[in-house]
């Protein structure tokens, strides 16, 4: 009897349960507004589609809708000495943030407003810029960078491991 329950038991610890698997559910999509700081300007384009158009300093945007899979290309500009791109997309009710790190981007080639995965996948990564993190209003985990000039454009594909909740 003893043999019984301990064949069981060693039964039901070699079944896989759902926590061992790689979740195939997307995070539902957030409404909320894209904090941006940019020296000198920087333009925001989701799915195509432009979202903002933010100036020197520290901005964000009307309120819109992001989700996982959506597409962000943004064009910066640098006109004189220092530059600087930080990032970051917080939900209306500020409990979810859309963190960006220069990993996540990469330097288009061309013009493009928008891109396939392909196109993604062979370009490269950004670099980070070093220095003091701009003060958003909500804690994050996004990076200061830029791309590979002073007038280029950067794309990131948002994923599941972006969203997060806001930090503590």
């Amino acid at each position: 009897m003893n043999l019984l329950k301990i064949s069981a038991l060693f039964l039901l610890l070699l079944l896989p349960c759902r926590g061992q698997f790689p979740s195939t559910d997307a995070p539902a999509p957030l409404k909320g507004v894209f904090y941006v700081s940019v020296d000198d300007a920087a333009t925001i384009f989701v799915n195509g589609e432009q979202k903002y158009k933010a100036g020197i300093g520290e901005s964000h945007s009307p309120e819109m809708e992001l989700k996982a899979g959506d597409r962000v290309v943004v064009e910066l500009r640098n006109d004189g000495d220092k530059r600087h791109f930080m990032l970051l997309f917080a939900s209306s009710d500020q409990k979810s943030i859309v963190s960006f790190k220069h990993l996540d981007f990469r330097c288009v080639m061309g013009d493009a407003k928008d891109f396939t995965p392909d196109q993604f996948r062979n370009w490269k990564i950004t670099k980070e810029e070093k220095g003091k993190k701009p003060g958003f209003p909500i804690k994050n985990y996004s990076e200061k960078l830029w791309g590979d000039i002073d007038r280029c454009s950067i794309a990131a594909i948002i994923t599941p491991s972006m969203i997060s909740q806001k930090p503590q």
